[in-house]
């Protein structure tokens, strides 16, 4: 696809229904600035909304809709500017990847960082879009989830010895998952973050199917968000090579049968510091006074895991992203443009 003289390319997904953008302004041979985003956002439920949250709304100099702060005001900010940095010839090329899927498990980047980094030359900074107050975050926690299920033996509830209920076994499970997460506090702390610690959180919890039935299904996915060069497989090691065998084992007492399956349902990785970040004088100038980590994750662990310099800064407050009536303040959008347009002009001269 062309526009304003701007070659953009497409990486589609493994059945051609989703796709990633990306397009370069001036010479891809050498360094520059990357902006990434994703397009994707959370699901919205219209019941909770004061207004249709696929419409934009502008009230109280705020823009209201889904996906405004996280992260379509970004967006909107990247391409507004892409004309002026198509006009301004820089010496250094400007790069912009947008990517679908970051929401359920940063899907999309990935094929997208395989495509480009065999077509550009590797950035001088490559800046993620989320909402932080245009504050620079140059490190944040990966997250790994996992599908722990329980498969026993369903049986009328009037003698649950017939049985072998999965639920009680789920329950063991997540006691050993929350006496972990209690071990981890006294651990490995880092106060760039909040909380300073690897943390663990059991989401959901499904099983059973009525009152006088012995459940024979239970499913738990839970996940565990790491500091920084912090390896979730040795901490996880016991509990998948001892702890779970042996629920398994009490499981079969009841009846032989009965069985375990842990699924890695998604890995997203720890965004690294790096130490070319010092030598950016616009970054410094601005990260003095900025709080350093954040304990979600993000595309940009994607980035830095394949060895490019990499921060999180955008407009908004992360506390609107996913919420009913999400909005971003007008004024934030006028502070985000004046910020990279900055930040091009610092890297691209």
């Amino acid at each position: 696809m062309t526009q304003n003289n701007i070659v953009s390319s497409r990486v589609f997904n493994s059945d051609q229904t989703k796709a990633s953008l990306y397009y370069t302004i001036g010479k891809s041979d050498k360094k520059g600035v990357l902006f990434s985003a994703h397009t994707d956002t959370v699901p919205a439920d219209k019941s909770d909304w004061s207004c249709d949250p696929y419409k934009l709304k502008i009230k109280n100099k705020r823009y209201y809709g889904r996906g405004t702060t996280d992260m379509k005001g970004f967006i909107s900010i990247i391409l507004a500017l892409t004309p002026w940095v198509n006009n301004q010839r820089f010496k250094n090329p400007v790069h912009v990847a947008l990517s679908y899927d970051e929401e359920v498990g940063c899907l999309g980047v990935r094929p997208l960082i395989d495509e480009m980094k065999d077509k550009i030359m590797q950035p001088n900074l490559v800046v993620v879009g989320e909402p932080t107050q245009l504050k620079i975050i140059d490190r944040h926690k990966s997250c790994h989830t996992f599908e722990t299920e329980f498969f026993g033996k369903k049986a009328h509830s009037a003698n649950p010895s017939w049985g072998c209920n999965s639920i009680y076994y789920a329950v063991k499970f997540v006691s050993k998952l929350r006496q972990l997460e209690e071990d981890l506090k006294s651990g490995c702390n880092d106060d760039n973050f909040d909380p300073p610690h690897t943390t663990i959180n059991v989401g959901v919890i499904q099983g059973g199917v009525a009152h006088n039935i012995v459940p024979d299904y239970t499913k738990v996915v839970w996940n565990i968000r790491c500091l920084p060069n912090i390896d979730h497989k040795v901490i996880l090691e016991d509990l998948f090579s001892n702890q779970l065998p042996k629920i398994e084992d009490q499981m079969k007492k009841d009846h032989s049968n009965s069985y375990i399956l842990n699924s890695n349902l998604s890995n997203i990785h720890s965004l690294i510091p790096s130490e070319t970040l010092n030598s950016i004088k616009l970054i410094k100038e601005n990260s003095l006074s900025s709080m350093k980590g954040v304990s979600y994750g993000t595309d940009a662990g994607y980035f830095s895991n394949i060895g490019w310099p990499t921060i999180v800064c955008g407009p908004g407050n992360i506390a609107q992203a996913h919420q009913s009536d999400e909005f971003i303040e007008i004024k934030d959008i006028r502070d985000g443009m004046v910020f990279i347009r900055d930040l091009i002009r610092d890297m691209c001269n």
